[in-house]
């Protein structure tokens, strides 16, 4: 379903690319790296009640690694050239310490690592400082969909599907160069806090709100309008 979705997103995104013939209409793809603060895990279901303190970490590097796209509207044909509207989608990853002895004795596995996915509708703003380099950030809400993984102690069953789980909110701040005419290549980092609750095998939920760190850099292909001046 999700793997249906990230094709969905990314054949709209290319397919609006061309028709942006007045609006600066932009594409992007971004891999890096991604850590989170530690956050309580509350577990509700028949066997066990109770809050667990997880030292989550990103694990970004091990398949399936970090990465996103994102379609940005720049709204040149709007008399608003230094504002954007951005949909973001960021596959994100947590796993739990499991070395941590209260935590390996909730659970014998506790992870979203086939994404604590994240998509965002973002308001942006840039500021150009020359032709080809310019700084931007922003903010944006939206929705959280992991992929729980997740197996108690005492067993009750294995959760293991796209849930999804509530919303997310997220800041970021970045920076942008022009590589060539419509190309340019970017660094950024993202703040992303989602709040989740996944139900789980054999009745009961869990929940935790999990803060993300996301460090990226990609690539962009501009389309259409004119660039602002500084």
């Amino acid at each position: 379903m999700l793997m249906r979705t990230r094709v969905l997103i990314v054949s709209f995104l290319v397919a609006l690319a061309p028709s942006a013939a007045l609006a600066e209409f932009q594409i992007s793809a971004y891999g890096g790296f991604n850590t989170a603060n530690n956050s309580d895990v509350n577990i509700h279901s028949p066997l066990v009640t109770k809050t667990v303190d997880i030292d989550w970490f990103g694990d970004s590097f091990h398949a399936p690694p970090y990465w996103g796209v994102r379609g940005i509207w720049w709204l040149n044909n709007f008399d608003l050239p230094h504002w954007g509207v951005s949909f973001d989608y960021s596959h994100a990853k947590v796993k739990a310490d499991l070395d941590d002895p209260a935590v390996g004795s909730s659970f014998s596995h506790l992870e979203f690592t086939d994404g604590l996915n994240l998509f965002t509708l973002n308001a942006l703003y840039r500021k150009p400082f020359n032709d080809r380099f310019s700084l931007y950030g922003g903010v944006g809400a939206g929705a959280s969909v992991p992929h729980a993984e997740v197996k108690t102690i005492p067993f009750q069953g294995t959760t293991w599907e796209y849930q999804l789980a509530g919303p997310s909110v997220q800041a970021l701040i970045g920076a942008n160069v022009e590589v060539a005419y419509g190309i340019s290549v970017f660094a950024e980092y993202k703040a992303n806090y989602s709040w989740n609750n996944v139900d789980l095998t054999g009745g009961g939920d869990l929940t935790t709100n999990v803060l993300t760190h996301q460090f990226a850099a990609g690539i962009s292909f501009s389309f259409g309008g004119p660039r602002p001046s500084n």
